[in-house]
């Protein structure tokens, strides 16, 4: 468990090594019981997302192309700008026993599988976004992290100590705005930590992220 919550990391599937040029090819079934999990509630903005990871070096694993195949033909599936795997829900193709055909960008030895519970949110046409939206996104993300933890799981879990925001470029500064009140504050290697006291600090407020907003993920205290 301890790992599991160290990585945000819901569930995990070890993929054989060494990974070549050929085809990559997971079970269907590997994703799909994650999300009949998501589906089966209303988490607003919350989702999973599907990453592959170097565990040697902790960088992505990315695939060029997804597809799906099952009963002798293949479907499209999408590979997302931030490298997480995007797959239809289909009940059929899980019966089917279908397979997830992943080509990958470079080799790795070995990679691992996670599922992330994520949220996107776009800022408006000054590029702020809303603290309520954030906080309305860290309670929906919480419903979801409390589903898929289970019913004795959840009660196990880290402590929230606020949002992640993930950002391009790597590094910059953002703003927290409040009336006459800014606070501005750095980010690097892509990610910004807003704390609770923060976002209760600014409550009604906006968010001036000043890159890309790629997606929010909880940020869990470690202690």
């Amino acid at each position: 468990m301890t790992r599991l919550f160290k990585h945000l990391m819901i569930g995990m599937a070890l993929l054989p090594a060494p990974l070549l040029a050929q085809p990559l090819i997971l079970d269907y079934g590997t994703f799909y019981g994650h999300m009949k999990t998501e589906q089966k509630a209303d988490f607003g903005v919350a989702q999973l997302g599907f990453y592959l990871r170097d565990p040697a070096t902790g960088q992505p694993c990315l695939a060029q192309s997804v597809r799906i195949h099952s009963d002798n033909r293949d479907r499209p599936a999408e590979v997302a700008t931030d490298g997480s795997l995007i797959l239809p829900f289909d009940e059929q193709v899980y019966l089917d026993k279908g397979k997830v055909l992943l080509e990958m960008a470079e080799q790795h030895e070995r990679c691992d599988l996670s599922v992330q519970v994520m949220a996107s949110l776009k800022p408006d046409d000054k590029g702020r976004v809303a603290l309520s939206e954030i906080a309305a996104a860290q309670r929906d993300m919480q419903a979801l992290l409390d589903k898929m933890a289970g019913m004795v799981g959840k009660h196990f879990l880290p402590d929230v100590a606020g949002v992640r925001v993930s950002l391009v470029p790597v590094s910059g500064t953002a703003y927290l705005d409040k009336g006459a009140e800014h606070l501005a504050l750095p980010w690097k290697e892509g990610a910004l930590l807003l704390g609770n006291a923060q976002l209760a600090a600014f409550e009604g407020g906006t968010l001036q992220p000043n890159g890309e907003l790629v997606r929010l993920t909880p940020w869990l205290h470690k202690g």
